[in-house]
């Protein structure tokens, strides 16, 4: 169903005050793209106040030339099996990222290229009509770019029209099409030796606030790997109190998370991974916060607030993974750094108290203890955490209880 295979990989950049720290710039000789939506193909897709939104087309504007890099396309595709890309801003490194669901705007994030991130990687459907596609996480079909209330119905685009993820409704303002600059209409009249009498239409692109430097480039822009063995959790530093845990949450109380394919065992983190082990309490490692930090204010469609799970041995939080089959992932955590990616929902009920765990942004995959159930040999010592559809499953029925 996917095409991602496991591949050693540089950590991704430390979470620090606002936007983890960035990465260099993408190669600058790599060809730019407009990206613009069929409910008006004058507005093209660019960064504004920190935000992704429509303004006229301008190709002078470096804010409206994006990267498409598909360095991860030939191992990383969606459930159809279209491949995956990521969408890089030319004037700011930042990527778009994934929102926190329907209705809910797309983010930016710095782009570190050498580090696999579904957050930000995308695909593109099927043809949906003369030539525009819908373009989706990688991770849930159902939420595509749209151009928020830029149909007929509601108006139309305008300039500074945001960009959220919706459900596909058909729209005019939900079909995109990604072309190079100078293709197909590129820069348009009048500009490069265009057919305008000589007078070039473009005035150079206004000052958006103080908008964005590139980000750094050199040997210092990528953070050193972790390391293995006994140096593997050394402390990041200021902010942090035991361990690695951030000094927010250490006085929070540790929970346990356990399926119902096996209730003595218990979610821990070994070799880098999320997994099942032997429930032990003396184990730090499977010692979890559960941070609630946010769930006043975000809750998936269902209404159910969100949390992060970090590790109170590593700081780590589990991070939603590429898809379904694919197993949960870590990153460091910073609970002043607002990241969807990291974010999870508790279902209903599902029997005896358990729950689904679930993406905020996807409710539809689940926590789901690999192989657990019964038809499989059950839960065993290193049984791996992956995301998966829910098929009323003990292994995907979960409790978060505290120690």
């Amino acid at each position: 169903m996917f095409g991602h295979k496991k591949h050693n990989q540089p950590p991704p950049p430390p979470a620090g005050a606002g936007y983890p720290t960035a990465s260099p710039p993408m190669p600058q000789q790599e060809p730019t793209f407009k990206i613009f939506c069929r409910a008006d193909e004058a507005y093209c897709l660019t960064i504004r106040h920190e935000a992704v939104v429509l303004a006229p087309t301008n190709p002078r504007d470096e804010y409206q030339h994006w990267y498409k890099d598909m360095r991860h396309s030939t191992r990383v595709s969606d459930a159809e099996g279209h491949p995956a890309f990521a969408l890089v801003n030319k004037a700011t490194g930042l990527a778009v990222k994934h929102s926190l669901g329907q209705s809910h705007p797309v983010k930016l994030i710095p782009y570190n290229p050498e580090y696999l991130d579904e957050s930000v990687l995308w695909t593109e459907s099927n043809d949906v009509g003369k030539g525009f596609r819908c373009i989706r996480m990688v991770n849930n079909l159902n939420l595509s770019f749209d151009a928020l209330h830029g149909d007929k119905d509601h108006g139309g685009v305008h300039d500074g029209t945001g960009v959220v993820l919706w459900e596909f409704c058909k729209g005019e303002n939900q079909s995109w099409k990604i072309l190079p600059w100078g293709a197909d209409g590129g820069y348009g009249y009048g500009y490069g030796g265009g057919s305008s009498g000589g007078q070039d239409p473009y005035a150079p692109p206004p000052a958006y606030g103080g908008g964005y430097r590139p980000p750094p480039a050199g040997a210092e822009a990528y953070p050193p790997p972790h390391a293995h063995g006994a140096d593997a959790y050394a402390p990041p530093g200021a902010g942090y109190g035991y361990g690695n845990l951030h000094r927010a949450l250490a006085s929070e109380s540790t929970v346990r998370v356990m399926c119902a394919a096996g209730e003595d065992y218990s979610l821990t983190v070994r070799n880098g991974t999320v997994c099942l082990a032997p429930t032990n309490p003396r184990d730090e490692f499977q010692h979890w916060v559960k941070d609630m930090r946010y769930s006043t204010k975000i809750k998936d469609e269902e209404g159910y607030p969100a949390f992060a799970l970090v590790n109170k041995i590593t700081g780590e939080a589990i991070k939603h993974s590429l898809g379904q089959s694919h197993p949960v992932k870590l990153v460091g955590y910073n609970p002043e750094y607002m990241d969807e990616s990291v974010l999870w929902t508790e279902s209903r009920d599902v029997g005896k108290g358990f729950r689904c765990v679930r993406m905020v942004n996807n409710i539809y995959l689940n926590f789901d203890a690999l192989h657990g159930d019964k038809d499989h040999g059950g839960v065993h010592d290193g049984t791996e955490v992956v995301l998966w559809e829910w098929c009323k499953g003990d292994n995907q029925r979960w409790k978060i209880v505290p120690w």
